[in-house]
């Protein structure tokens, strides 16, 4: 485990430079032949965000101002990082399809491909955090000194939903009906993960079900950079289910990458 573990540090290592160059050509090509090119990359959660304020605070008239932040930055910090990890669920977890051309390059390690992709997402939700704090500074919304662990909380996101490839991927790469079994979690992820209602709303037995659920918890953790005003290594409660997932995930991941990487070549 420890050998897989090496060889897929140093393969990212030594393909460092490449990571960032293939990470800026898939934006690139998300977005090519757009005519509002960059806009898209806030016009979809920008949309939903809306959509879901207007039903949620307009509509079922439920929500108000949390924590004495405005309710629609609070949703904000749930959705937004809700994008990056519902492209990281679908595309991530069958990730070797989509870059099938570069599985069949010899020299061209399949954990990188994790890699870049990931942080191709990273780059876009980055965008959106730096976007949130823009207008929170230009409507007068309060920030405190606990947004200054966003960068630690992205880092985590970014190292746990490659990991998440990386285990998946194979997996997806060797079964169609493995892969589609994984996106159609994205739904039920969606609406059971407090993206959309506190996690403290549940009964205490289902908080404690959801604090192993990843998803919970980066929404949770993004939201106490913004909304909750809290450290997130403050409650162990919360943060210990999730380093438990997080070494759950890591250990499958080199599992799945050692047994079955070099037969994903053969069977796309």
């Amino acid at each position: 485990m420890f050998g897989t573990l090496k060889q897929i540090l140093t393969e990212n290592w030594q393909w460092r430079h490449q990571i960032w160059d293939l990470a800026k050509f898939d934006l690139i090509k998300t977005y090519r032949g757009a005519a509002l090119g960059k806009v898209w990359l806030f016009t979809k959660p920008a949309v939903y965000i809306l959509v879901y304020w207007f039903t949620l605070s307009v509509g079922m008239r439920h929500s108000s101002d949390i924590n004495g932040q405005p309710f629609l930055l609070w949703l904000a910090a749930g959705v937004f990082p809700w994008f990056f990890m519902s492209d990281a669920i679908n595309t991530g977890s069958d990730v070797y399809h989509r870059y099938g051309y570069l599985v069949n390059r010899i020299k061209f390690p399949l954990s990188v491909i994790s890699t870049f992709y990931t942080l191709s997402l990273l780059i876009i939700f980055a965008c959106t955090m730096l976007f949130t704090i823009l207008v929170c500074l230009l409507t007068g919304v309060r920030l405190s000194i606990y947004i200054l662990q966003l960068p630690l909380v992205m880092a985590i996101m970014f190292v746990f939903w490659t990991a998440w490839s990386v285990m998946l991927s194979p997996l997806g790469a060797v079964s169609k009906d493995f892969a589609n079994l994984i996106k159609t979690l994205s739904t039920p992820f969606f609406w059971l993960s407090g993206v959309l209602f506190q996690l403290t709303s549940l009964p205490h037995i289902a908080q404690r079900i959801m604090a192993f659920n990843p998803v919970a918890w980066c929404c949770d953790a993004v939201r106490s950079c913004f909304v909750y005003d809290k450290w997130i290594w403050s409650d162990p409660k919360e943060l210990l289910p999730f380093l438990f997932t997080f070494l759950a995930v890591v250990v499958l991941a080199l599992c799945s990458y050692k047994k079955l990487y070099k037969e994903v070549p053969d069977v796309l």
